[in-house]
């Protein structure tokens, strides 16, 4: 048995509005993939937004998977998987470093157009000061506290913005742009993804857009802003824990696949689970039974190895969480510890639980309430990438697990890449 998700209901780089045609959507607009003044519509704008979304959304992932110890990505083609994200320190000229930056800054290109455009109504820069947010939240679980770019222009001389400060930034795009939404109307004047089935009207993608603020509001600890935000997307939270949205994949032109997918009983698979998220399992979660395959031949590679692969995707093209309704409800029960009631926290934990087919806690209190919504939320979001952020928000990356001391393997943070530093 296995999950299958479904979405249910450079240094001038960021100046560049760079578009990509998703492939799958029928749109009738002039040549998306060299684009004009005159060709850039705002339909064109924001699915390009989504598409950059998806570019190297693997090599993203497996960074934080890998430096947050959920995952292995042994390739022996490129040992910098093993040899650099494991030991460090990140050279600020590769690829694992610069491509989730360059990703991020064509989605924040598109969405600075959008927003600079006389053509963009109040539901296109809702939508594209919400993909704005994500896209810089995507950076602060990268690059914590080495912080980002908030200056678009080019000019690799000005001073690259404090963690605090794209925190501030995150929660002004994303307060902004729900604003906008509150005034956009019954419909978007432009259609989205299939990833947002459900979250593709002003109303529904607003409740996206809350996910995300009370999940940038957790993680710095303000529990007011994020309960706020949590009321405001209670019916989404309230629903089957895969209502969501999602990257969705396509064989169009241009689009690409599930770069996560790999047939977890082939004769060598990269991307293998941690020993470790076996081994701190509760027996019978059928979080970890659904998504994972023992092998019985163990992958070996650089002094590491694990017999557990991966089966949350059965194919190229299934579909990747950016947020779903688990989340929220996590998130809450994170909002409840933070203001001391653990026992409204034991109770989503435990509703969460009984579905997953393990005892319910008992006894949450101020001693046990962070560990236990940790483990929660590390078999609730499997592989989504959350661990990373969730260890540093608690001041927790000394207890995830060092392989190889010998090595020098510590926990790693970004460095901002060369190219956009002087010099």
């Amino acid at each position: 048995m296995k999950t299958i998700r479904t979405n249910k209901t450079l240094k001038s780089l960021p100046m560049i509005a760079v578009l990509f045609w998703a492939g799958c959507e029928d749109l009738d607009f002039p040549d998306p993939n060299n684009p004009t003044d005159e060709t850039a519509t705002i339909q064109s704008l924001v699915t390009g937004a989504e598409a950059s979304m998806r570019i190297d959304l693997g090599v993203y992932l497996r960074d934080l998977l890998v430096i947050g110890r959920e995952a292995y990505y042994l390739e022996p083609a490129d040992p910098r998987y093993t040899g650099e994200l494991l030991p460090g320190p990140i050279d600020p000229g590769g690829f694992l470093c610069y491509r989730p930056w360059q990703t991020a800054y064509k989605v924040i290109a598109n969405c600075e157009t959008i927003l600079a455009s006389s053509d963009a109504d109040a539901g296109a820069t809702g939508v594209a000061k919400t993909l704005e947010a994500y896209s810089l939240m995507r950076l602060v679980y990268l690059w914590d506290e080495s912080g980002a770019r908030l200056n678009y222009d080019g000019d690799i001389n000005a001073d690259v913005a404090t963690k605090a400060q794209v925190l501030a930034e995150i929660e002004s795009l994303l307060d902004g742009g729900n604003s906008d939404l509150q005034s956009a109307g019954s419909a978007f004047s432009f259609s989205l993804s299939g990833g947002f089935d459900g979250f593709d009207t002003p109303a529904t993608f607003s409740q996206f857009n809350r996910g995300l603020r009370a999940r940038v509001a957790v993680h710095q600890d303000d529990w007011d802003a994020a309960q706020d935000a949590l009321d405001a997307c209670s019916d989404w939270a309230s629903g089957d824990a895969d209502d969501g949205v999602y990257h969705v994949f396509s064989t169009g032109a241009n689009d690409q696949g599930n770069e996560m997918f790999e047939a977890a009983d082939g004769d060598y698979v990269k991307l293998m689970i941690h020993p470790s998220h076996i081994a701190d399992a509760e027996s019978g979660d059928s979080r970890v039974t659904d998504n994972t395959y023992i092998r019985s031949e163990v992958i070996t590679y650089d002094e590491l190895e694990s017999f557990i692969a991966p089966t949350l995707y059965s194919s190229s093209y299934d579909p990747v969480p950016i947020m779903r309704a688990v989340e929220l409800q996590l998130l809450q029960a994170e909002v409840h510890i933070g203001n001391s009631d653990y026992s409204s926290a034991e109770t989503i934990m435990n509703t969460i639980r009984t579905a997953a087919g393990v005892a319910s806690y008992s006894g949450t209190d101020a001693s046990n309430a962070v560990n236990r919504v940790l483990h929660e939320k590390r078999y609730s979001l499997f592989l989504e990438g959350h661990r990373l952020a969730d260890m540093r928000h608690y001041g927790k990356t000394d207890e995830l697990p060092i392989d190889r001391p010998d090595r020098g393997d510590t926990i790693v943070t970004f460095p901002i890449p060369e190219t956009e530093t002087p010099g």
